[in-house]
């Protein structure tokens, strides 16, 4: 198998185990509002 197949099972996995654990998936929740809200404002500054 080569390194991307591996890649796409782990993270597969990984987010079934989000899918299934309402904590995880809110803190994942939480951490893409927090990466797109500061994305944001650096766009803003750049402008």
């Amino acid at each position: 198998m080569n390194d991307d197949s591996d890649q796409q099972k782990k993270l597969a996995k990984l987010a079934g185990k989000v899918m299934r654990d309402r904590q995880l998936l809110w803190k994942l929740t939480d951490k893409v509002y927090k990466l797109m809200k500061d994305d944001l404002k650096q766009q803003k500054e750049r402008i």
